[in-house]
């Protein structure tokens, strides 16, 4: 199983913007997670989205994704019982927003920073979740290219 210290996704895989450049213009919906997770190691879903889910949609997510994928789950209401209880449903691969160390990518990153914040995590062995609000590809690209050359 692959086990990353820095994981790099979006808010959701499902972006229309991305159909043509990202997305080939043919890939059927239900197939853009699969090619998103051969792109990139996590996706965040807010709180209403993933808790809304039905079992059988968590377990086709799961299925189209590869082990070390990870679905960070917003918990904007803070994590009660039952939102604990349905987290469960993702297993390891459930991370849930209140527990992780996240970095939000807003506007153009500070790679110097950036870097030096996956050096950490890399040397305290604790995950680390670049995740960008506005799902810019130049800028996931970017950093995915830091990623490799840091070798995290």
């Amino acid at each position: 199983m692959d086990n990353y210290i820095v994981y790099l996704g979006a808010v959701g895989w499902r972006q229309e913007a991305w159909r043509g450049g990202f997305y080939p213009e043919d890939l059927p919906e239900d197939w853009q997670l699969s090619f998103y997770n051969t792109q990139f190691r996590c996706v965040y879903l807010p709180a209403e989205y993933w808790r809304n889910a039905s079992d059988e949609e968590v377990a086709n997510w799961l299925q189209d994704t590869r082990e070390g994928f990870r679905f960070v789950l917003g918990t904007a209401d803070g994590v009660a019982e039952d939102a604990a209880r349905q987290a469960g449903r993702f297993g390891e691969r459930g991370v849930l927003e209140d527990g992780a160390d996240i970095l939000w990518l807003e506007g153009e990153p500070d790679l110097r920073d950036l870097a030096q914040r996956m050096q950490k995590a890399a040397q305290g062995g604790s995950p680390l979740y670049v995740i960008s609000r506005a799902s810019t590809l130049a800028r996931l690209g970017k950093i995915r290219e830091l990623m490799e050359v840091l070798g995290v």
